[in-house]
């Protein structure tokens, strides 16, 4: 079923001086940056090889990932698993006994699919599958 990283996405202070330190450090620039201001995020996605690498500035206290950097400093937020058929992935992993987050998967605000795992039922990891390519 697990096919790839998907894509890792890390919560940062700054995603204008990770896009400068990612420049100067591995030559690599930023494929997109955006703002997301009702989700309360801005981003800047980068591809490292099959992989995105995804990092995250929040824009406000309140969201997951402002709690998180608040609580712990930068860091990972998640790693997305990338998988074939996310649609017929999300029901096998609910009909195996793992609680999922919505009723099906989502779209991404970078317009890939994306389902996530309770991790109440992964033994505490944050699970993340996504399918897909950004829009």
């Amino acid at each position: 079923m697990l096919k790839k990283v998907h894509h890792v996405t890390y919560v940062v202070e700054s995603i204008s001086d990770m896009a400068a330190y990612m420049e100067r450090s591995f030559g690599i620039k930023p494929i997109s940056t955006d703002e997301f201001t009702e989700q309360g995020f801005k981003s800047i996605l980068f591809r490292i090889g099959e992989t995105l690498l995804v990092l995250f500035e929040p824009l406000r206290e309140e969201p997951t990932m402002a709690r998180q950097l608040k609580a712990t400093g930068p860091g990972v937020m998640h790693v997305a698993w990338g998988v074939d058929g996310i649609d017929a992935a999300f029901k096998s992993i609910q009909d195996g006994g793992s609680e999922m987050r919505g009723d099906a998967p989502a779209v991404s605000p970078f317009g890939y699919k994306t389902a996530n795992i309770e991790a109440s039922s992964s033994h505490g990891i944050h699970f993340q599958l996504a399918e897909g390519e950004p829009a």
